[in-house]
Parts: structure tokens; C-alpha cells; sequence
């Protein structure tokens, strides 16, 4: 009984404290707040493979006005509903609730206190003070204290491209999806405001401006799952996002190091 009493509070003396909430919840915004400019390049690479697949389709002759105009329109229309879904996508309540349920809260959850055997030498920095980087390298326990995050940082960033992968997918779906949805609504609305700011409003319930407008639908959708295939799937893989998704690795660890 004695024994096992002084093995407990040798283990209690010796953990290294968990992330807290505010610590958690934080970490997960320092990600979302580097993986955010990835979101915009990928997305940057949508708009022109949806400007590509739309200047395909032949406007109708009824419609009198020039492609250019119609194209430039519904351009800006896009170029706006990606936009505002990029800000949505990223926002704290998407990307970063998305981090901190993949890294804390799902399988293998980093949570918890360790250090048993000791790797460190104190439960956690003074206030006002970081963790230090040797500490980062020795923590090398896998549990819920900032020194263990950052010592995993690899994997912990291996999760958080996943979960913008399977984010970034649901948001595409043809069924529900928010970025499939707001393209298809605004490139419609762009067609329609356009013929009624020519005078001719009259032409959208045309039966070739329905045709039109279905083979718009058509080419975004058709666009948006290629896009997942491809650049989706392959997000972080690819030469041109090499800077954008390991280049800030110390930085990051800074930040991790800094929450008690």
C-alpha cells in the first residue's frame, strides 16, 4: 500500500500539466492561422479552372450581349463567392474547431499530463515564460502538454491537412456542400442581373438561357469534383505549396512553446 501511495505521488510530482482549454483552443487557432493562406492558394487554383471550364460554353444567340460582358460578370461573380466562402472556410468556428477536434478530441487525442520517466524538469514554465525548444525535443511522450505537440509537430500537421482535405471535400459536395451551393447561386444570379440591367430580363425564363444556365451548373460542379480529386487530395503535396505548408514549422513551434 505504502508503495504504491509513493508511486502515485511520484507521478504526480513528475507530470508535466496538460494544455488546458484556452491552451488547446489556442494552439488550434495558431494552426488554422497558418494553413489559412494554403486555403487561398488552393482555392486561387479553383477560380482559374472554373474561369477555364466556363469560357467553353456558347452563349446563347438570343442573348444581346457580348460574351465578354457576360463572361466578365459571371468572372466576378465567382471570383466574390469564393471569396466569401475562403473567409468562412477559415474562420475559427471551421478550420481552427476542426484542428482542435482532430489533434485533441478524435483518435490518439493529445491529452493528458507525462513525464514518467522524467524528460523534463518542471511541471510548467513561470508565468509570463515559454517552454523551451530542448524541452520540444525531449518531450517525447505522446499527451496533452504543449512540449509534446510541438516535439510531434510532423504528425500533429499530418492531421490537420487531413481534416482541411475531408473540410475542404464536404464543402464541394454536390449534395449540401456550401461551396458548391454559393457558386451555383451567384453564377445564376450574375446571369440573371445582367440581362435585367440590359433591358431584357424577360430572356431568363428563354428556354436557351435555361440551357445556358444548366450547362453553367454543369461545368461548375463537373469542375469543383476535379478539383477535389486533384488538388484537394493532393493539398500540401505539391512543389508550390511546399513554402506555404512547412516553411513556418520553427515559428509555430514558438507559439506552441508559449502556451503554459
Amino acid at each position: 500500500m505504502l508503495a504504491k501511495t509513493l508511486g502515485l505521488i511520484l507521478a504526480f510530482t513528475t507530470a508535466t500539466l496538460a494544455c488546458e482549454m484556452d491552451c488547446r483552443r489556442g494552439v488550434s487557432q495558431n494552426f488554422a492561422d497558418y494553413y489559412t493562406p494554403v486555403v487561398q492558394m488552393t482555392v486561387d487554383s479553383l477560380e482559374t479552372q472554373l474561369a477555364t471550364s466556363m469560357q467553353t460554353i456558347k452563349l446563347p444567340t438570343k442573348i444581346p450581349i457580348s460574351k465578354e460582358e457576360i463572361t466578365e460578370e459571371i468572372q466576378l461573380a465567382v471570383h466574390k463567392s469564393l471569396q466569401d466562402f475562403v473567409k468562412t472556410a477559415t474562420s475559427k468556428p471551421k478550420l481552427a474547431e476542426g484542428f482542435y477536434q482532430v489533434i485533441f478530441n478524435e483518435e490518439l487525442p493529445y491529452k493528458g499530463d507525462c513525464n514518467n520517466p522524467k524528460r523534463v524538469n518542471r511541471k510548467m514554465p513561470p508565468k509570463g515564460e515559454s517552454w523551451t525548444m530542448e524541452e520540444c525535443e525531449k518531450m517525447d511522450y505522446r499527451c496533452g502538454n504543449p512540449p509534446s505537440i510541438c516535439h510531434f509537430l510532423d504528425e500533429v500537421k499530418q492531421r490537420c491537412v487531413g481534416r482541411m482535405r475531408k473540410q475542404l471535400g464536404e464543402y464541394a459536395s454536390f449534395e449540401g456542400g456550401e461551396l458548391t451551393r454559393g457558386l451555383v447561386k451567384d453564377t445564376r444570379k450574375s446571369i440573371y442581373s445582367t440581362l435585367a440591367n440590359h433591358g431584357v430580363g424577360q430572356l431568363s425564363e428563354d428556354k436557351s438561357i435555361e440551357t445556358y444556365v444548366a450547362k453553367l451548373v454543369s461545368s461548375i460542379v463537373s469542375t469543383l469534383d476535379k478539383w477535389v480529386a486533384k488538388d484537394v487530395a493532393n493539398l500540401c503535396d505539391t512543389p508550390e505549396q511546399e513554402e506555404a505548408c512547412s516553411k513556418w514549422d520553427h515559428e509555430i513551434k514558438l507559439e506552441i512553446l508559449k502556451w503554459p
